[in-house]
């Protein structure tokens, strides 16, 4: 089975089951996969002041855990509102070792589920000089034991 038809199952599933899923493919695939679910979505650079960016790794790391932990508390959920939250911009949760620890503690239970997309780079798409984005490394930090459930690839 594909993907989207693989996804739509377990969005149609009554309840679930700690589910925090690595979509592994484009945005436009899942949203069709999703089909109408109660969907809500979160930017992980978002969660950041430009004015005001950390100034250390450390730092980063502890005020990334606190706004996520903050914004994973304020959304709407429970037996009448089966929520999905779409995660982007997960390559930070990587880069600052954040994990997925957040989601399971503050989030995900019966009626919620997340997901995280690591959509590949559009081809020809080049990244500026001082950045790198290694999309099979991301990939591995959350396949880590303990980390995900299931990752779902779109093939191209």
């Amino acid at each position: 089975m594909n993907a989207i038809g693989e996804l739509r199952i377990r969005v149609a599933q009554k309840t679930w089951d700690k589910e925090i899923v690595l979509w592994v493919g484009p945005e436009t695939d899942l949203m069709t996969a999703l089909n109408g679910a109660h969907v809500e979505s979160l930017d992980i650079l978002d969660l950041f002041d430009p004015s005001s960016l950390p100034i250390n790794d450390d730092e980063t790391h502890g005020t990334l855990i606190r706004k996520l932990r903050a914004k994973l508390k304020s959304v709407p959920r429970g037996p009448d509102q089966r929520t999905i939250l779409v995660v982007r911009s997960v390559g930070l949760l990587a880069r600052y070792d954040v994990g997925v620890k957040e989601f399971y503690d503050w989030f995900i239970g019966s009626f919620t589920m997340v997901i995280l997309i690591l959509e590949p780079s559009s081809p020809g798409f080049e990244w500026p000089e001082d950045v790198e984005c290694e999309a099979g490394r991301i990939r591995r930090y959350f396949t880590a034991p303990g980390s995900l459930k299931q990752i779902l690839e779109v093939e191209s």
